[in-house]
């Protein structure tokens, strides 16, 4: 939608093909249906692929600010909450329909229920097949995603199209999703959220990726924001044969010798009740439960029964709480794709491919994930400015 807007914005005849029976589908369920389109925060770290600085070198270009201000141009009033962005009505069908009611403006024509089938490059430009028919065009850009949230459209037949034109193509998998773990401890912690920290490692303990923040337990493993934020590289590790796990610290307001005097003092004081009881007020009963059988205590044992040894482990589960991953779930529940088009193969100022001339990429297609908070939204902006400016010249 983007990329349309800005090539016909330039005088050009513009056709967009959309295999749904609407555009931006997917859009709607960005933010919680809310739709937070950009962030007050921008660094290079925040977009991830091979080629870390590709996506940062477009963002310079068409970043944060632009498109707060191209939105507010089509009647989006900026709402910030802790640098997030999100439109002032709350309805991620605010933007949607803003951006339809430009390209309708600027008369772009708009074929949905219409799945491309073919893409070839001719003497004078593209010819495009569909299940409805057979275009020309002079120049083509693609922008038909990732893999990530199928329901939504996303199929990753985008990444076949570009394939067959001679794109290598860097693994696809999910980002932006949960960790199913090893074991079935995680049916008894089910429904807990709590505040902590997560770090991931390889089998042979290579710091991989950390963030802090609500952590969900679930009873197949554990998600929230921070792990979605490490689990792109549990999905690469694991694609590569690795075995990575992951170290959660659920009390990182507290050292590990705090946490032992703090026990120590409700055995002292608790002592009389079991060991679930004890942990009262500082731990979630059910995580409490989990924990303690995961240390090796009884749940219903008295705290005043716990050794130094078994209160030491205690203390030691609760700020490094060893997590195996057995995988990270599936493109179903991720809500952006890992990997694609090898961004070596794209000119990072146009979008334009470096092996098909008049072909531009776009968005998740590329090998560019960025991390939860608006980043991958703005990496669409960016990169359909891009490639609908230079297509349209």
């Amino acid at each position: 939608m983007m990329a349309a807007i800005t090539a016909a914005g330039q005088g050009k005849r513009v056709l967009v093909l959309e295999k749904m029976d609407r555009l931006g589908k997917k859009l709607l369920a960005t933010g919680n249906g809310k739709c937070n389109y950009t962030n007050r925060y921008q660094a290079q770290e925040c977009y991830r692929s091979r080629e870390p600085e590709f996506a940062w070198k477009g963002i310079q270009v068409f970043g944060a600010q632009q498109a707060l201000d191209f939105f507010h141009q089509l009647g989006i009033l900026p709402k910030e909450r802790a640098g997030y962005y999100y439109p002032a009505s709350g309805q991620a069908a605010s933007v949607r329909e803003a951006l339809e009611r430009r390209m309708e403006g600027l008369g772009v024509e708009i074929h949905t229920g219409e799945r491309v089938t073919g893409l070839y490059p001719g003497e004078k430009g593209w010819l495009i097949e569909s299940d409805h028919g057979k275009y020309g065009a002079e120049k083509v850009i693609l922008s038909v995603g990732g893999q990530a949230s199928p329901v939504h459209g996303s199929s990753g037949d985008g990444y076949d199209m570009a394939q067959s034109l001679g794109h290598e193509i860097v693994p696809v998998l999910p980002a932006l999703t949960s960790c199913i773990l090893k074991g079935d401890f995680m049916k008894k912690w089910g429904g807990v959220r709590i505040q902590g920290k997560i770090t991931l490692y390889s089998k042979a303990g290579e710091q991989l990726a950390q963030d802090r923040g609500e952590l969900q337990l679930v009873d197949y493993g554990i998600s929230g924001i921070p792990v979605f934020q490490v689990s792109r590289y549990a999905a690469v590790a694991l694609h590569q044969g690795d075995q990575p796990y992951l170290i959660m610290d659920i009390m990182e307001d507290y050292s590990l010798r705090e946490l032992t005097q703090e026990l120590e003092q409700r055995r002292e004081a608790l002592g009389q009740y079991q060991g679930v009881q004890a942990l009262d007020g500082m731990l979630h009963s059910k995580l409490a439960a989990v924990l303690l059988k995961e240390a090796g205590l009884s749940a219903k044992q008295n705290a005043s029964s716990w050794s130094d040894r078994q209160l030491t482990k205690l203390a030691q589960r609760m700020k490094q709480w060893k997590l195996g991953i057995a995988a990270v779930s599936g493109f179903d529940k991720a809500q952006v794709t890992c990997g694609g088009v090898s961004t070596k193969e794209v000119d990072g100022k146009t979008m334009e491919s470096r092996l098909c001339p008049g072909l531009y990429l776009t968005g998740e297609l590329l090998d560019v994930d960025g991390i939860c908070g608006g980043y991958n939204l703005q990496w669409a902006w960016t990169s359909g400015y891009l490639a609908g400016l230079h297509a349209g010249r």
